[in-house]
């Protein structure tokens, strides 16, 4: 494959993100036909583009979702980047479509950002997915997989009917987690280059096996928590109070720190949240309703010292009132 031009790639991957977030205007076809025949490097990053999504098979649904977030948003500009990226990688297009976040983009398996969804697995095992997480599921002869490639998700583990009966296993960039007939939770949190798993247990026992060292297994037991990455399991902690109050919908605080609240609330809603650091240690108290999370940060306006200054719809800031 020929190189593409850089910026062609930037502005085919603008264009990508906008056609699949909604119908053109007349003068936005215009526009965009009138690019395309201006230059051949514009009209190579656009075949290329397009391989692009024949490649990943469908448009991902981040891609829309970034065509309505505000410009400036870090979201948007990472999907961007991302894009123009694959556009320009040529024969690495193949390898980068197997890598995060592609590969949660291309999942069987996920929630929108804001919904939480249960469902039951073939062998009876309870599934719960929270907001904006992205699965694949593979029963097979010799185990029972759950791919976590973004977000969480909680398990309660039915017994296996097959003979012998088959692992339950949930694996993620870092390595695999394997049932011990339990209920418990995987988080997938980090970033791209630096991905880290958190798992908690509340009922019975998981083994967790980083990728890079399989034969290390650390087991967690109910009551525990503790996370890992490529290469070894953190100090284990107990189970913070109210840590599965998701799978109800709702966040309880209690002289939770304002910063962490706003954490677990951006998790709802798309865009940027902010908060200024004088006040991230304010504590909180309540139960909120995960569903609308927009509601959560104006009961928290009606009832602390702050105010939410909106740069726009998906841009918020939380100051000092």
């Amino acid at each position: 494959m020929s190189a593409i031009d850089p910026r062609a790639a930037r502005a085919a991957a603008q264009w990508l993100v906008r056609l699949h977030g909604g119908a053109l205007t007349h003068d936005e076809q215009q526009a965009f036909h009138a690019w395309r025949a201006s230059d051949p490097a514009h009209e190579a990053a656009w075949q290329r583009a397009e391989l692009v999504c024949s490649t990943l098979a469908s448009v991902p649904p981040a891609l829309r979702q970034a065509a309505d977030a505000a410009v400036p948003s870090p979201q948007r500009r990472a999907v961007l980047y991302g894009l123009a990226g694959l556009i320009a990688a040529g024969p690495a297009l193949w390898l980068a479509s197997q890598s995060a976040p592609w590969q949660a983009w291309r999942a069987d398996i996920r929630t929108a950002r804001g919904e939480i969804r249960h469902m039951t697995l073939p062998d009876g095992t309870q599934l719960v997915l929270n907001t904006d997480t992205a699965i694949d599921v593979h029963y097979g002869a010799e185990e029972r997989l759950v791919m976590l490639h973004a977000g969480e998700i909680h398990v309660a583990t039915a017994q296996d009917g097959a003979v012998p009966a088959r692992p339950f296993l949930v694996r993620s960039s870092n390595g695999a987690v394997r049932a011990l007939g339990t209920h418990f939770s995987v988080r997938q949190r980090g970033s791209v280059l630096a991905p880290r798993t958190e798992v908690s247990v509340s009922e019975g026992a998981v083994e967790i096996a980083p990728s890079q060292a399989p034969e290390a297994l650390h087991r967690v037991d109910a009551g525990r928590q503790g996370s890992f990455d490529d290469v070894a399991v953190s100090a284990l902690t107990p189970l913070s109070p109210h840590a599965d109050a998701w799978l109800r919908g709702v966040l309880i605080a209690e002289r939770m720190p304002l910063g962490e609240v706003l954490e677990q609330v951006a998790r709802y809603r798309y865009g940027v949240l902010r908060c200024d650091p004088a006040l991230a240690a304010m504590p909180v108290d309540g139960i909120f309703q995960l569903n609308d999370p927009d509601n959560i940060l104006l009961l928290l306006q009606r009832s602390l010292p702050i105010r939410l200054a909106r740069r726009t719809r998906y841009w918020i800031s939380v100051e000092a009132a």
